[in-house]
């Protein structure tokens, strides 16, 4: 194992990942950073603010508190199964005292895939299979349900419906109208695009996979086909559902106020998308902004670093929505830019202007 590969059989020693499916601690492995310190290295001091949580996996700390207390903490401490003084403000001082490995993850991840895992766990029976959780694990290890507050968790699974589905079966279809979200619990499928006389083959799809949000978010016809290429199981959420649970949750927006004060302030490097198409861009320009037509999107995601912020923008608003919640799938932080509506223009006659008496 390379230094700073995940030991996942470790991983589930400690609290909340012991509690998750072998597919999920592996999708929450690329979450995790992996830190090693030397003997007399400070961790964190006492009144610290960190976004980390750390689990130790390896060595030694010594533990100081208010009161001068130190506190010897091995790995292989009977204790050893939660983070490490996980608290928004650390009450101790934490020192290494021979060479040692530490798991970090986001503080905001970690309470969030608590609360994840609890709700889910409400919601599975003792009869339910394997099938039923790795599902759901698939969703909660998701960048985007990342975004769902855990108070819609439990709503949002209530809501979805199962159906059986078969070999060959098409299950949304290239121009017709979106009416559901789809999450594929068991088999396979495989996505395909009309080009020209043929069709394309776009992508192939396993269980845990999710798609049909383009059509619903941008109120226009399905942009591919989806058939199944073995027997399995969907999920499906109807579209007022996922409005109301997943898209108002995942799709923020901001105004040109708000991007403005943000890009004088300096906090965060911030990168404008147009995702319009290229000639509607060529005629009218949004002042810095790099032009990445939404049928584009997907392809370039990974080029584009996780470090910045994005904002995105089109002439209506639909379009940017859909590329922010694109984006937001994919792991970074992005944003819609809100659309400002023309004035209503009046067409009421305009009353005639007063006429100077002549007498």
């Amino acid at each position: 194992m390379s230094e700073n590969a995940i030991d996942q059989e470790r991983l589930t020693h400690f609290i909340p990942f012991d509690c998750l499916s072998e597919s999920h601690v592996r999708n929450i492995c690329g979450q995790i950073k992996v830190i090693s310190l030397p003997p007399a290295r400070v961790l964190f001091k006492r009144g610290d603010r960190t976004d980390l949580a750390y689990f130790l996996i390896t060595g030694s700390l010594d533990l100081t508190d208010a009161s001068f207390q130190v506190r010897k903490f091995p790995a292989d401490d009977d204790e050893n199964y939660l983070a490490l003084d996980n608290y928004s403000e650390h009450t101790v001082n934490a020192i290494t005292t021979e060479p040692t490995v530490l798991y970090g993850i986001e503080r905001n991840k970690l309470d969030l895939l608590m609360t994840w895992t609890q709700a889910a766990e409400s919601m599975l029976g003792e009869d339910d299979d394997e099938h039923e959780r790795d599902w759901m694990d698939a969703l909660l290890g998701s960048d985007l349900f990342s975004q769902v507050p855990p108070q819609k968790i439990q709503q949002l699974f209530t809501k979805f419906e199962e159906a059986e589905v078969s070999l060959g079966e098409v299950v949304v279809t290239e121009g017709e109208p979106g009416d559901r979200f789809f999450v594929l619990k068991q088999g396979k499928a495989m996505v395909t695009r009309k080009q020209g006389n043929r069709d394309e083959t776009l992508a192939a799809f396993g269980a845990g996979s999710f798609f049909g949000e383009d059509a619903l978010i941008s109120d226009t016809p399905r942009n591919a086909t989806v058939t199944m290429t073995s027997d399995g199981v969907l999920m499906s959420l109807g579209k007022d559902d996922f409005r109301d649970l997943l898209q108002v949750s995942v799709v923020r927006s901001l105004s040109e106020d708000d991007v403005e004060k943000m890009e004088e302030d300096g906090d965060r490097a911030i990168v404008r998308i147009d995702v319009r198409l290229p000639m509607e861009y060529k005629h009218d320009r949004t002042a810095g902004a790099r032009n990445i037509p939404l049928n584009e999107l997907r392809r370039q995601i990974k080029s584009l670093e996780k470090d910045f912020l994005y904002v995105v923008s089109c002439d209506g608003g639909r379009r940017s929505e859909l590329g922010a919640y694109l984006l937001t799938e994919a792991g970074l932080e992005a944003y819609a830019l809100e659309h400002k509506a023309e004035p209503p223009a009046d067409d009421a006659p305009a009353e005639p202007a007063p006429q100077e008496s002549t007498e």
